[in-house]
């Protein structure tokens, strides 16, 4: 029997979209999320509510650690044959508080180490994994059968939604990127989109669904078109930098969906929320450079992309929270 489908109209999660390689890639950098989009923030500011009735970023941090854990240890028990009788499962978009209990007070660094090392665990249990062991299904009380892989996928749904959920609390408090440009906003340069490959060609115009822009394809699913990565997106300051420095590179050359014009570059973290045209977009990760941007550049280092090497000149990757269309010349508005 077929797992159900877990579809979320919240966040837009699918779990027919997503691959066992994208999961893991995923859980993989778990920490790495919670710590850029905590960056600079301190203890008191990271535990506050955003409302009685809305978790903290310290309280959605300890949900998302544990119930990895918790759903860590059902994919080894699915996988390994165990007979197991599942329970419920949780609700990834729920708050759990309540105006009456006393915001939870933990440490923010054990909790930072925490959310990296379960991230890692579940990312190597299902890495380890070996093929035919994903086919294997585990029984339910009055509930149809769960398979090792829908666990993962539940997974990567509860801690994307709560990434969401962090990211659009942080926004409420005044403590996102918002606060770290100084509120400046930007507008779209240029849209690109292409059959695959680069450079992309300008459009004026473009839908925009949960997967991505309309009419835009990656030639390379390896390593692109994961539900993360829906849409690319860089910095015509990056662009006029690398050109003052001697390089090509220009607007679609290392394959961004948007040339964004007027924000702070080094101030966008992940879990920024963006309202471009009437989409809504939240930076997920940067963009990882390819070896096929290497022609544009002077002495082929594509890598001065990477975002540990300049985060000006980085592209950032994004959900699609809502599907809408842009046009260039649209503002690019931090949420």
């Amino acid at each position: 029997m077929e797992d159900q489908r877990e579809l979320c109209p919240e966040c837009g999660f699918d779990s027919t979209r997503w691959r066992v390689r994208d999961a893991i890639t995923h859980m993989e950098a778990l920490g790495w999320w919670w710590r850029n989009a905590l960056a600079g923030l301190d203890q008191a500011e990271v535990g506050r509510r955003p409302a009685p009735a809305v978790w903290s970023a310290l309280e959605y941090g300890v949900h998302s650690a544990f119930t990895t854990a918790v759903l860590r240890r059902s994919i080894e028990r699915v996988l390994a044959g165990d007979v197991w009788n599942a329970t419920d499962r949780i609700n990834p978009h729920r708050s759990h508080a309540s105006p009456d209990d006393n915001p939870l007070v933990v440490g923010l660094d054990q909790l930072l180490d925490d959310l990296e090392r379960e991230g890692r665990h579940i990312s190597a249990v299902a890495h380890a994994a070996r093929a035919d062991r994903w086919g294997r299904r585990a029984e339910r009380a009055g509930r149809p059968p769960v398979g090792a892989d829908s666990i993962l996928f539940h997974a990567v749904h509860d801690a994307s939604h709560h990434q969401m959920d962090v990211g659009r609390g942080l926004s409420a408090l005044g403590l996102g990127a918002a606060r770290s440009c100084g509120g400046r906003n930007g507008r779209v340069a240029q849209i690109n989109t292409s059959a695959g490959g680069v450079p992309k060609s300008p459009v004026d115009e473009v839908n925009i669904e949960y997967d991505g822009l309309a009419g835009d394809r990656q030639a390379d699913e390896k390593h692109h078109g994961r539900p993360f990565q829906a849409v690319c997106l860089w910095s015509t300051d990056a662009v006029a930098e690398l050109n003052a420095a001697g390089h090509h590179v220009f607007a679609g050359s290392v394959g961004e969906n948007f040339t964004v014009d007027g924000l702070d570059w080094t101030s966008l973290r992940p879990g920024t929320r963006l309202r471009v045209g009437s989409s809504l977009l939240e930076l997920s990760f940067p963009a990882v450079p390819c070896q096929k941007q290497a022609q544009w550049f002077t002495d082929r280092d594509y890598k001065r992309l990477a975002y540990e090497n300049n985060p000006r000149w980085t592209r950032w990757y994004a959900w699609v929270r809502e599907p809408g269309s842009v046009a260039t010349s649209d503002e690019v508005l931090i949420v």
